[in-house]
């Protein structure tokens, strides 16, 4: 039988690609507000009614999250807490809930981002919060019991969010060799680490 993959922000422009990569290897259920069961990551009871009301799954991928760019004289309390929120607790809450029912040998993978090392204007609240997923993905790793791993996977630029944003997308990388990154991580060995595109 195969092993069962969530995929949480799987109707997005990462996570659909990474449904795409695994759905020939694995049993994929891809996850989102509109799903059945949905979840809504920004709502910790959406959380745990989401696993409490879903079959056992082997690993759970995480490409979901929200966080505001604002050039600093701009950032206040309610930009941060957007980020905070989603794309930092939100995580973390589905990675704890997902943990206590996850199968041995399991994984969880987390997504950050490359503004963490390479911030640019008007990114503090986004740097803060993928800084602070690649952190507790190295510090959870210690912990983890009974062969589970936890990674995160911090992408650079994609190409089509370039492209929407009018930027030049050259450097980008296409969401769908980013999903490869994705795939690493619940294929190999590593925990702890922070798959970046030179990995």
């Amino acid at each position: 039988m195969a092993q069962r993959v969530i995929v949480i922000g799987g109707t997005g422009l990462i996570g659909s690609n990474i449904v795409a990569a695994m759905q020939d290897r694995y049993d994929v259920v891809p996850v989102s507000r509109k799903s059945t069961p949905p979840m809504d990551m920004t709502d910790l009871a959406s959380i745990e009614s989401f696993f409490d009301n879903t079959d056992p799954f082997d690993h759970v991928v995480i490409a979901a999250g929200d966080a505001a760019f604002a050039p600093l004289n701009k950032l206040g309390h309610e930009q941060l807490m957007v980020g905070v929120r989603s794309k930092l607790l939100g995580q973390l809450d589905a990675a704890l809930t997902a943990l206590r029912r996850l199968s041995d040998k399991g994984s969880i993978t987390l997504t950050s981002g490359v503004l963490a090392d390479k911030p640019i204007p008007g990114t503090a609240a986004v740097a803060f919060v993928n800084g602070a997923v690649n952190s507790f993905a190295r510090a959870a790793a210690l912990e983890m019991t009974g062969g589970r791993r936890i990674n995160a996977v911090s992408p650079g630029w994609i190409k089509e969010t370039m492209e929407r944003m009018g930027m030049d997308s050259s450097s980008g990388m296409t969401a769908k060799d980013v999903a490869q990154m994705y795939l690493q991580s619940v294929e190999g060995d590593a925990n702890g680490a922070v798959i970046q595109p030179t990995d």
